[in-house]
């Protein structure tokens, strides 16, 4: 996946959305075709009782064959220029599982270092993340769980990666598996919430406006930015992969 090296956040952000267009375009694609098996009326009965909306496994399991999903997001990584004809041959005649891929995501498997295995996983992300947003999507809109107090979400019970903040407000939390965003109840870490701040330890990256924040007290990590300026959380995802690197390599998770 490509790095960002230039030291303007704006225009590094706007450049690999504009070659991202063909990923998202494919996105958007399976979020209108998926009919995951989500019962709306249940999942929102569960969240006004503190619990996760939905079972994210068995909507993903749902949605059957994972597979012609996967090899369009492949050729639309090949358009993008982001692999050549010959790894996108590679990565569809090869002994791949999709269903493996989108486990091991799904699992909070490490982020693979070999550059193929890793476009395979976002390819595999995509299609993960177009089908459990669509599920969210059926559950209702953000008003659904705007009591909810817990870290996981409400929704599909995934981990946030990503925060959002603007001046004055609390912390607004993304899902990395379906980009439902609730409130942070807390300040501190997310894990185990504490806010002493020599337990948390902040890294700026002004190159992509993005701060690592992670906590040496339980070991989780969250990437923070300001609202302002977010692009789809497919290209934020996709130019902060060195963070989480990173991260993984200090043994943290999120």
């Amino acid at each position: 996946m490509p790095t960002a090296s230039p030291a303007r956040p704006t225009t590094v952000r706007t450049t690999l959305a504009e070659q991202f267009a063909p990923v998202l375009h494919v996105h958007a694609e399976l979020l209108a075709d998926c009919v995951p098996a989500v019962d709306a009326d249940e999942a929102q009965r569960r969240i006004r009782n503190g619990q996760i909306g939905y079972d994210a496994l068995r909507v993903l399991r749902s949605c059957g064959d994972l597979r012609p999903r996967f090899a369009r997001v492949v050729d639309a990584f090949e358009v993008s220029g982001f692999i050549s004809n010959d790894d996108r041959r590679a990565l569809l005649d090869g002994d791949l599982d999709v269903d493996d891929l989108v486990s091991g995501w799904f699992t909070g498997d490490r982020t693979p270092r070999d550059p193929r295995r890793r476009v395979a996983r976002q390819a595999a992300i995509v299609v993960g993340n177009a089908l459990l947003r669509a599920a969210s999507a059926r559950v209702g809109p953000a008003a659904t769980w705007k009591a909810w107090t817990r870290t996981a979400c409400p929704c599909c019970g995934g981990s946030p990666d990503i925060a959002l903040v603007e001046r004055g407000t609390q912390r607004i939390l993304v899902c990395a598996r379906c980009d439902s965003q609730w409130s942070a109840r807390r300040d501190g870490c997310l894990g185990c919430d504490t806010d002493d701040s020599p337990a948390i330890a902040r890294i700026g990256n002004p190159e992509l406006d993005y701060d690592l924040v992670m906590c040496n007290a339980c070991g989780r990590f969250l990437k923070e930015r300001p609202r302002r300026g977010v692009e789809s959380f497919i290209v934020e995802r996709a130019l902060t992969t060195e963070l989480d690197l990173a991260a993984e390599q200090r043994g943290l998770r999120i």
